[in-house]
C-alpha cells in the first residue's frame, strides 16, 4: 500500500487534511513583473460601476479555470525550472546534500518519470533509485491474511474484521459489493494512462499538485541527521494522486481525462464499502457504529510500478505504517505488498494479491482512538518483475472532520485503570507534521503522542 500512505503529496489548498505523509509547498507564483501584475489582480478584482461584485468573480473564476487546465509546459522556461526546482526540494529534509537535490531536480526536468527511464532503455537501476539496503523477503514464505466474507452475519464480520485488527492490523474483503467491473476499469484506466507516449503524459507531469491532481514520481522524505541513509531518494514508481475535496478543483477537471471517467466511478463505487468498514471496525472495539460521523474516501494514490531491469536493487514504497483510519487497496495479480508483523523488528513476508478481493490496513488514527486495540501494520511494496509493470489503487479513509479544531484521542470505553489512556489528545494535523519531520524513520512516528507513565 502506499505510502499514505510515504510519499503522498498535500494539496495545501484543499479543504480538509493533508496526505498522509509528504506535504508539497504549492506551486509558487511567477516573480517577474510583480508590480505589474499587482496592478491587473487589482484591476480584476475591483467591482464594476453598479457596486456589484460579479463582474470580478467572473474574471476571478476565468483566471483559476485557466490555471487548472493549463499545462505545465506553457509556463516560460525560467518559471518552470524554479518551480520544478522548489517542489523537488521540498521539504528540504528530505536530502541530505546538494548532490542529493540535484539527482531529483534533473530526474523531475525529464517529465518523464520511471515510466521515462524504461522507455529510454536504461540496463541499470540509476543512482538516486537504488536501495542502499537491498530489500530481502522472509524466506518463511508468504503471509496469509485473514479473510472477511462480507456477506456473512453482521454479527460474525464484526468479530472476524475485530480479531483481524488486533492480530495483523491487515485482512482482505470479499462479497464486499463493488462490482469487478468497476475495479477492472479503475487499473486499466491507471496503466492506459502511465502507458501512454511521453508527448501525450509528460504535460501532466508537476511535483506540485495541479488542482485536484498530483502525477510525479514522488522523494521520500528521509529525516534530518540520519547517515547514512538507509533508503533510496526515489521508488520505482510514478504516482498519480488525487484529493476528491478538493476546493479548486470541485469538478476534478485535472484528472488527466484517459482515466477520470473510471477513477471517479471507482471512488464513488467505495463510498457505500467505506461506510460498512467503518462500523464493523468500530463495533469491532464495542462501540458504536456511527461514533466518529460520516467517514470518506478522499485521497487516492494510483501507483504505476514499470518493469524494472534490477528488481532486487529498489523499493516500489519505502517501509511505512498509513496515518488514516483505514486504507482500501486494489491491485491487479503481479505482487510486491509486505508486512512487518513483530512491530519492526521481524522479517519482510510477502501478501500475495486474491483476485476479487480487496485488501484493509489499519491506520494510525484508527491505532489511536482504539488505545492500542487494533494495529497499524507496517508495509512496503518491493519490485517483483523485470517485464510486468504493477498497478494499484490505495483509498485512504478517515471522519470527515480532522481539520486542525477536531481532536483525537482513546476512545472512554477504553480507557481503563488495568489500561490507561496510552496517547495523549492530537489532532491529525499534529500527527501528520511529526511524520514529515520523522521521514517515517524509526522510532513510530506515533511515539512522540504517547503518554509516558511516572
Amino acid at each position: 500500500m502506499p505510502s499514505a500512505a510515504e510519499a503522498e503529496p498535500a494539496v495545501q489548498n484543499c479543504t480538509s487534511s493533508t496526505s498522509p505523509a509528504v506535504t508539497w509547498a504549492a506551486s509558487p507564483s511567477p516573480t517577474a513583473k510583480p508590480c505589474k501584475r499587482r496592478r491587473e489582480d487589482e484591476g480584476l478584482l475591483r467591482s464594476p460601476r453598479d457596486g456589484s461584485t460579479d463582474g470580478a468573480q467572473q474574471h476571478k473564476r476565468r483566471r483559476e479555470d485557466e490555471e487548472l487546465t493549463r499545462s505545465p509546459l506553457v509556463r516560460s522556461s525560467d518559471q518552470q525550472c524554479n518551480a520544478a526546482r522548489q517542489q523537488a526540494m521540498a521539504p528540504p529534509r528530505s536530502f541530505e546534500d546538494d548532490a542529493d537535490e540535484e539527482a531529483v531536480f534533473q530526474f523531475h526536468m525529464t517529465r518523464g518519470g520511471v515510466r521515462g527511464l524504461v522507455e529510454s532503455g536504461v540496463a541499470f537501476v540509476p543512482p538516486q533509485f537504488v536501495a542502499p539496503v537491498p530489500p530481502v523477503t522472509s524466506a518463511a514464505g508468504a503471509f496469509a491474511a485473514p479473510s472477511v466474507d462480507l456477506s456473512l452475519p453482521r454479527a460474525q464480520a464484526v468479530a472476524l474484521v475485530g480479531a483481524a485488527a488486533r492480530s495483523f492490523g491487515i485482512f482482505e474483503v470479499t462479497n464486499h459489493g463493488v462490482p469487478a467491473g468497476v475495479i477492472d476499469a479503475a487499473l486499466a484506466a491507471v496503466a492506459a494512462f502511465n502507458e501512454q507516449p511521453f508527448a501525450a503524459r509528460s504535460p501532466h507531469y508537476s511535483p506540485a499538485p495541479i488542482g485536484a491532481t498530483t502525477y510525479a514520481t514522488v522523494p521520500i522524505p528521509r529525516p534530518r541527521g540520519v547517515t547514512p541513509a538507509t533508503t533510496p531518494l526515489l521508488c520505482w514508481r510514478d504516482s498519480l494522486i488525487v484529493r476528491f475535496d478538493c476546493s479548486r478543483d470541485p469538478e476534478l477537471r485535472s484528472i488527466p481525462l484517459p482515466c477520470r471517467d473510471a477513477l471517479i466511478q471507482y471512488q464513488r463505487s467505495m463510498a457505500r464499502l467505506g461506510r460498512e468498514l467503518t462500523g464493523l471496525l468500530l463495533e469491532g472495539l464495542g462501540v458504536e457504529a456511527g461514533r466518529l460521523g460520516k467517514t470518506q474516501g478522499c485521497l487516492m494514490q494510483c501507483h504505476y510500478h514499470p518493469p524494472c531491469p534490477e528488481p532486487e536493487r529498489v523499493l516500489g514504497s519505502r517501509e511505512h505504517a498509513d496515518a488514516d483510519l483505514f486504507t482500501v487497496l486494489a491491485q491487479d495479480g503481479v505482487g510486491g505488498l509486505q508486512v512487518r508483523l513483530d512491530d519492526g523488528d521481524g522479517e519482510w513476508m510477502d501478501v500475495a494479491p486474491v483476485p476479487g478481493a480487496l485488501k484493509v490496513n489499519v491506520g494510525d488514527l484508527l491505532k489511536v482512538l482504539s488505545n492500542d486495540e487494533y494495529r497499524s501494520v507496517e508495509h512496503r511494496v518491493v519490485a517483483k518483475s523485470a517485464r510486468e509493470p504493477r498497478v494499484s489503487i490505495a483509498l485512504f479513509f478517515n471522519p470527515i472532520m480532522h481539520g486542525e479544531s477536531d481532536f483525537f484521542s482513546p476512545f472512554p470505553e477504553l480507557v481503563t485503570a488495568e489500561k490507561p489512556a496510552q496517547y495523549r489528545t492530537l489532532t491529525w494535523l499534529e500527527m501528520l507534521a511529526n511524520r514529515v519531520e520523522l521521514g517515517h524513520a524509526k522510532p513510530s512516528s506515533l511515539d512522540e503522542f504517547r503518554v509516558t507513565s511516572n
